[in-house]
């Protein structure tokens, strides 16, 4: 018997302000990365699934532009959802956002373009974790892109590592662990940051993060040469077998600088 367990984005749950030393935002990319997370954010707290719309899983992908203000410029259906209902849900998502974070004055231009896939299950809209990607070339956004990608890959990674004590079963809690991975995808150090309040499941969420060593390598042209990966997990104690299509979401705090 395993445990089932949820990883959530820790920006969504409000808790990036247990770790604020590590946001640092100095540098274009770091500004952007933080822009985009605001975004989605944004984006997901004005989903509404309309009562009329079938109950199918599905998914669509939106293009905005959105200007320096924040207004709303245009928003496209580049993959549409195969119902009008929901295809019409998914703009109104877009059209009711308005006006959007404004993005860094570091950043240049007057309008910035995005895509990002919009998923749905019975009467649920999510956004999946790094799924906003800027839909034109810009080299902060491109190492951003880079750099979200590479976490999705590092919290994938981790969720493929996940192994659970027997006596685990039945209890519930929540963890959060934190981790410093180098350029070779080596574990530097990691730590529990929220305890579950059980030993045997802090040691094994500790322990799911070892075993995943080494970890994939961040991009290549990463300023720094430490990154830190904040994870955090709710344990719903039901026994049965995995189940893969959980939510799976982590959250970079911030490059980690004299770790």
């Amino acid at each position: 018997m395993q445990m089932k367990f949820l990883l959530f984005l820790a920006g969504l749950l409000g808790l990036l302000a247990a770790f604020p030393a590590h946001a640092q935002t100095d540098t274009p990319t770091e500004r952007a990365t933080a822009w985009k997370t605001r975004l989605t954010e944004h984006i997901v707290g004005n989903r509404l699934f309309p009562i009329e719309a079938p109950r199918q899983p599905g998914h669509a992908k939106i293009k905005f532009v959105i200007g320096r203000s924040g207004q709303l410029i245009s928003r496209t259906l580049v993959e549409d959802t195969g119902s009008r209902q929901l295809d019409a849900a998914v703009l109104a998502i877009f059209d009711r956002a308005q006006p959007f974070p404004e993005p860094p004055a570091e950043l240049k231009g007057d309008k910035f373009s995005f895509t990002v896939p919009i998923v749905f299950s019975h009467r649920y809209f999510q956004v999946p974790p790094y799924g906003l990607a800027a839909s034109e070339p810009t080299p902060a956004f491109a190492l951003s892109d880079a750099l979200d990608a590479w976490r999705k890959a590092v919290t994938e990674h981790v969720w493929r590592n996940r192994v659970f004590p027997p006596e685990a079963i039945g209890r519930k809690g929540d963890a959060g662990v934190t981790f410093v991975v180098d350029r070779s995808g080596k574990l530097i150090s990691n730590a529990l940051v929220e305890s579950t309040g059980f030993a045997p499941l802090d040691a094994a969420t500790l322990a799911m993060v070892e075993r995943s060593v080494p970890f994939p390598k961040p991009p290549a042209k990463a300023k720094d040469d430490l990154q830190r990966i904040s994870v955090f997990m709710t344990f719903d104690g039901m026994g049965g077998p995995w189940v893969d299509e959980a939510k799976v979401k982590a959250k970079l705090n911030g490059l980690c600088r004299g770790c």
